[in-house]
Formats: structure tokens, C-alpha cells, sequence
């Protein structure tokens, strides 16, 4: 499956997932930074803007991310949704998570993978990886499949 292809196969994927839970999602268009869809309970007038990063069936690495995704930002209720793809005719797994505590948790990871090695050398990229990292993991357990997180229910 092509790059493109599997982040927009996340974010419908992403979308369904809310709509069977009763919230309206929204794709936003494709220039819209930081927010991939909009979700809304109807009923209680709550919302939380969603940005969506999706894996690969082939990926083995985690969600590759970059240094802009361990800033906090300034969007209210903004949310990551990881959309790990299992591949054809299997349901994909999620791990729904705060922005701001995805921020710290790749902030404070690439901080201690860094001072690990001295031949180390900063880049641009961060990468979450629940499978692997055994920091990751136990933060990722707590998010796992969890759509209550975003406060919409």
C-alpha cells in the first residue's frame, strides 16, 4: 500500500470507529495542519480535534514522528490517534492519547536515547513504538483502544 494511501486509510478507519460510537467525524481537508478530523458528540456539544498517524502492516519501527510533534500545542482537546493497521480483513488496534502526553513521552525519550551514546547526533525525528520500547509499552497500555480518552462520551 502506498504512503499516502495508508494515512488516509487511517483516518477512515479512525472516522468509522467514532461514528459507531455515536460521535459525527469530520475529515478535514488535506491542508489543515495539526487536525485530521473533527469529532463532536452531538448530544453534550463536547469535541476533540484529532490529528491521525497511521502504521503499516509492513512498518516494524513504530509511528515515525517529528521534533514539531513533541511541542505541546496550543489546540484545545487535541488528540492522537496511532491507527496500527493489521492488514486485509483484520480491524486495525488504536491508541488514543492526549496530545500534550504524547509531546512529553517522545520529548523525554529522544532525551534519554540521545544521552545513551555519545556518538549520538539530534535529528528531526521521534518515533513511538509500543511493541519495542518497554517505556513505550507500559505508557501505551493505558490508551490502547481507549475512545474514552477524548472525553466525548
Amino acid at each position: 500500500m502506498k504512503k499516502g494511501i495508508i494515512g488516509v486509510a487511517g483516518e477512515y478507519f479512525v472516522a468509522a470507529e467514532l461514528s459507531q460510537l455515536g460521535i459525527v467525524a469530520t475529515l478535514t481537508l488535506k491542508n489543515t495542519p495539526s487536525i485530521d478530523i473533527l469529532a463532536t458528540n452531538l448530544e453534550n456539544g463536547k469535541y476533540a480535534n484529532i490529528q491521525v498517524k497511521t502504521m503499516s502492516v509492513d512498518n516494524k519501527t513504530g509511528w515515525r514522528l517529528s521534533v514539531k510533534d513533541e511541542m505541546v500545542s496550543n489546540i484545545k482537546n487535541h488528540f492522537y490517534v496511532m491507527v496500527n493497521l493489521q492488514g486485509n480483513g483484520q480491524l486495525p488496534e488504536y491508541f488514543v492519547i492526549p496530545q500534550a502526553k504524547l509531546a512529553k513521552l517522545i520529548y523525554e525519550d529522544n532525551k534519554n536515547w540521545l544521552a545513551g551514546s555519545p556518538k549520538r547526533k539530534e535529528t528531526t525525528m521521534r518515533l513511538f513504538n509500543p511493541f519495542r520500547n518497554e517505556i513505550q509499552k507500559k505508557f501505551g497500555e493505558k490508551y490502547k483502544n481507549n475512545w474514552k480518552i477524548l472525553g466525548l462520551l
